[in-house]
């Protein structure tokens, strides 16, 4: 069997943390060699890694202007004859966001693996080696190809599009609400359960800055001014965090309107775990009353992700098409 070659980017995060003179978790300190010398792979997966370090912050700080470096740091990875696989290190606090942005944007003709850990390298019982060892090997397997971007945390496999942060803490910190995992990862072997959704072309088109896009929770007597003030101050679209079916409060429904008047665009997604939003209702401010309105209703995505699709289809997408694209990324 030929040796396969996979790049190994890191960004920082709780898995590239040592500790600070305070006894807390510096996190991002560690470089990807530092990282990736403490890494002893499994026997049997033999592999060349090469290791580049683009990024060394926690997740908090992590900007969109990051994301598209990442996105072309890869892209450029994954073009290359002799590179069969990639995989990123990532703090788990916008961990989900990364992987799906890079699911939008990046081919997925070769594995694209992103994980993190719970606990730093150097606590006790970390997952930090565990999870990166179970990358690679992920990322050496061609049952990941045309998967785009997927997520390994605890021994298991999860899409972009549906893996969320679950735990604060605790080494589940993954899941897919909803949706379960594509499968495992047991030692050398990967085991796939189903392929999940269809990924489609990669989004092209988008340029650098990505348009500002806001992401507002509806809340029970939550003020409609919150929408004024997000787009007054230079958000370009925005995505509510609705409740239930894809619900807001009735006091938001002028506003709503007067914004898509303006001709900004609005999505609204659940913020249940999982379930997706339905025009079952008829009420002021239900599903029905906002599409009526012309908001763009979206199903089983969370509105942190919702957001970053947004963004790219704004910044490559006439507005008069924004709604059908949206839907079909959707579907």
């Amino acid at each position: 069997m030929t040796k396969k070659h996979i790049v190994v980017l890191t960004t920082g995060g709780t898995i590239a943390s040592k500790p600070s003179d305070s006894g807390r978790s510096q996190s991002g300190a560690l470089s990807g060699e530092q990282l990736l010398d403490q890494v002893a792979l499994p026997q049997g997966v033999d592999v060349t890694l090469e290791v580049m370090s683009i990024l060394q912050k926690p997740s908090n700080a992590v900007t969109l202007a990051d994301l598209a470096e990442l996105h072309c740091q890869g892209r450029r990875v994954l073009s290359r004859a002799d590179v069969d696989g990639l995989v990123i290190t990532h703090g788990t606090d916008t961990l989900e966001e990364t992987a799906y942005f890079l699911s939008l944007t990046l081919p997925a003709d070769k594995p694209c693996v992103i994980t993190g850990s719970q606990r730093a390298p150097h606590q006790l019982g970390t997952d930090a080696f565990k999870n990166i060892c179970d990358a690679i090997v992920a990322a050496v397997s061609p049952q990941l190809s045309q998967l785009g971007c997927v997520l390994v945390f605890n021994e298991s496999l999860f899409a972009a599009r549906y893996a969320r942060k679950v735990s604060s803490f605790q080494l589940h910190g993954f899941d897919a609400p909803g949706a379960g995992s594509l499968g495992y990862i047991d030692g050398q072997r990967l085991k796939l359960y189903h392929t999940g959704t269809s990924i489609e072309p990669p989004i092209e088109g988008w340029g650098v800055p990505l348009p500002r896009v806001d992401l507002l929770p509806a809340y029970l007597d939550a003020s409609p001014a919150l929408l004024k003030a997000c787009v007054e101050s230079g958000a370009n679209g925005v995505v509510i965090d609705g409740l239930g079916r894809g619900h807001v409060p009735p006091g938001w429904m002028n506003e709503i309107r007067a914004l898509i008047r303006a001709g900004v665009p609005i999505a609204v997604v659940s913020s249940c775990a999982q379930g997706p939003v339905n025009t079952s209702y008829e009420f002021s401010g239900s599903l029905a009353d906002l599409v009526s309105a012309g908001v763009i209703a979206l199903n089983d995505i969370s509105a942190r992700k919702a957001r970053l699709a947004l963004a790219l289809l704004l910044s490559s997408t006439p507005r008069e098409a924004l709604g059908d694209a949206m839907e079909r990324l959707m579907a």
